[in-house]
């Protein structure tokens, strides 16, 4: 598949990621299990009646696909594609808690219309114009990764240009409920600034929404190129996901040698990230290597936010020192992003304008 450029980007996450002047400026610190997104003033994106119709992950969803489309210059996309894992499950709890409450009997069904994992896409289409090529993907952690292939596919094999790429997943009481029950968040308070100095057992949990204009043309407004990705499940061991790293290297023309910046999944929970520690450890010997989760968090699409972060620091020459656990004082000029989420892993790669 061809090489692509990201010609706009927009993230709304729990750090002060929302403007593009600026490169995570600041820190936030989170003392606790959560991490909510830090939102900016609606008012200069949406109307105040859509605002006021709109589901919080909703606004911050739609609000990071209208960053990225302003900044590109694109009004109509091309195609739409979303990944998310869990979709919008605050409107979906609302609606049956509703159906509940009435004993199963008639009930607003406006909550039911917002609580589709396709909503999302569904809105901006509206909004934008665009009655193209629009999926949503929902594949728990490889859903943005899905989206993004459907893309590359799209643009490689039609005249399709300037899609609209995009992974959210929101937090609520519903998945921190289900999450506490199933003993996958951490129990200790924890600042998120040092989750990965502390040995524990857990994940903190987070939310966001990072969207992308991809083209096959370069602009003014390019952040880098998207080179390939790739998916796998199930590795049997360290050496199989080395293996599988070094062939998705090698087809590409590079080595992991001539890797600047590999930005790891590692979520701060010693069983989840068994893999990541260990690739770190092995084969990531020269590399600056960065985190992520501290900054938004475990979610199922929070790939999306490293999409992201891949994004500016090519852009902009820069990789924030909040993000650094191994400094080998590398340029970013290629960058490969190794994710996992439970048996799904999966690497993208980028290299600089």
């Amino acid at each position: 598949m061809m090489e692509l450029f990201i010609n706009g980007a927009g993230c709304i996450s729990p750090q002060l990621s929302f403007d593009n002047s600026v490169f995570l400026p600041e820190t936030k610190e989170y003392l606790n299990n959560k991490l909510f997104c830090t939102e900016p003033d609606y008012s200069v994106l949406f109307d105040a009646a859509s605002v006021r119709r709109m589901s919080r992950v909703i606004k911050f969803a739609v609000g990071a696909a209208i960053i990225a489309l302003r900044e590109s210059g694109v009004i109509v996309p091309g195609a739409i594609a979303t990944g998310t894992g869990l979709g919008l499950l605050e409107n979906s709890g609302k609606f049956l808690k509703n159906v509940i409450e009435h004993n199963e009997s008639l009930v607003s069904p406006t909550s039911f219309i917002q609580s589709t994992h396709n909503t999302i896409g569904g809105i901006i289409a509206l909004m934008a114009g665009c009655h193209a090529h629009n999926f949503t993907f929902s594949q728990k952690g490889i859903s943005f990764e899905g989206a993004l292939n459907d893309v590359r596919m799209l643009m490689t094999e039609t005249d399709t240009d300037n899609c609209l790429l995009g992974g959210f997943d929101e937090l609520t009481e519903y998945s921190l409920a289900i999450m506490s029950r199933l003993n996958i968040l951490r129990k200790e308070p924890c600042s998120n600034l040092e989750l990965y100095g502390e040995s524990g057992n857990g994940i903190i949990a987070g939310e966001g929404a990072s969207f992308f204009v991809l083209s096959k043309e370069m602009s003014a407004t390019s952040y880098a190129k998207l080179i390939d990705n790739q998916v796998f499940f199930q590795p049997e061991n360290i050496e199989d996901i080395q293996n599988k790293i070094i062939a998705f290297l090698d087809k590409n023309e590079l080595s992991v040698k001539q890797l600047d910046v590999v930005i790891t999944g590692l979520g701060g929970d010693k069983e989840r990230d068994r893999f990541a520690t260990e690739l770190n450890r092995k084969m990531f010997l020269t590399q600056t290597i960065s985190g992520y989760k501290h900054l938004c968090g475990e979610y199922m699409a929070s790939s999306s936010f490293a999409f992201w972060l891949a994004a500016k620091m090519l852009k902009t020459g820069d990789i924030p020192e909040s993000t650094i656990l191994e400094n080998r004082f590398r340029q970013p000029k290629s960058i490969l992003i190794y994710n996992s989420y439970k048996s799904n892993h999966s690497l993208v790669l980028f290299k600089s304008c």
